[in-house]
C-alpha cells in the first residue's frame, strides 16, 4: 500500500495522508449532493436548490479547504520542509475545479449504477460526448486562471503571467 501510495508523491507530490484525506473530502461532498439536493428542490423547488448550493457546497468547500483556517491565513504559514501548510481536507497543487469535479464524476457514476443493466452502456455512450466537452471546458478555464497568475499558479512553468494587468 505504502509503494503504491508513494508513485502518487513522486508524480503529484502529494503524501499520503494528503491522498486519503482529498479522496474522503471529495466523497463527503458528492455523497451529501446525492443524498439531498433531490429532496430538497422536490420540497421547496427552486429556492431549495439555491439553499442546496449555499449549505451544501459552502460547508463543505470550508471543510475542504480552510479549516482550521478561521481568521488562520494558511498560505502564510509554513511547514518543516519550508513549503506551506496545507489546511482541510483536500489538497491544493494549483487551480483545480476539486469539489465539481468529484461531485460530477460522482453524479454521472450514480446515474450509470441506478440505470438498468440493459440500459448501462446507452447512457455511457450518449453522456461521454457532454463528459468530454466538460473535460474540455476545465482545461480551457484552467488554462484562463494559470495565465492570469491571479491565483499565484504556473501554467506550463511561465510563472505569473501579465495577462490581465498583473
Amino acid at each position: 500500500m505504502v509503494e503504491w501510495l508513494s508513485t502518487y508523491n513522486d508524480i503529484m507530490g502529494m503524501y499520503n495522508a494528503h491522498i486519503i484525506t482529498t479522496i474522503a473530502g471529495a466523497f463527503f461532498v458528492t455523497f451529501a449532493v446525492c443524498i439531498c439536493w433531490g429532496k430538497m428542490v422536490e420540497t421547496f423547488g427552486p429556492i431549495g436548490g439555491m439553499m442546496c448550493a449555499a449549505i451544501i457546497v459552502g460547508t463543505f468547500w470550508v471543510m475542504n479547504h480552510k479549516l482550521p483556517g478561521f481568521g488562520i491565513n494558511p498560505e502564510g504559514l509554513t511547514a518543516a520542509d519550508g513549503k506551506g501548510m496545507q489546511f482541510g481536507l483536500i489538497a491544493q497543487t494549483g487551480p483545480w475545479v476539486d469539489m465539481g469535479w468529484a461531485i460530477g464524476m460522482g453524479l454521472w457514476v450514480l446515474s450509470l449504477i441506478e440505470s438498468k443493466p440493459k440500459d448501462r452502456l446507452p447512457n455511457i455512450v450518449e453522456s461521454t460526448p457532454r463528459l468530454l466537452f466538460v473535460i474540455l471546458g476545465g482545461i480551457i478555464g484552467g488554462a484562463i486562471v494559470g495565465l492570469s497568475g491571479f491565483t499565484g499558479a504556473e501554467l506550463f512553468g511561465w510563472g505569473n503571467s501579465p495577462v490581465f494587468g498583473q
